[in-house]
């Protein structure tokens, strides 16, 4: 598929469908946050220290 066929599909789509889809396409390829598990960790580690501590 190319670009300007993706581009004719996305604007067929109705509204619903393209958010999904963009939503989709960010959090498979553009989205560079680390997972949401290591956040929570970082985050307890900075507020309790390390376990090993």
């Amino acid at each position: 598929m190319t670009a300007e066929e993706i581009m004719k599909a996305i604007k067929e789509m109705d509204n619903g469908e393209r958010i999904k889809l963009l939503n989709k396409l960010f959090d498979n390829y553009f989205d560079s946050r680390p997972p949401k598990e290591q956040i929570i960790k970082e985050k307890a580690e900075m507020f309790w220290g390390k376990e090993d501590e």
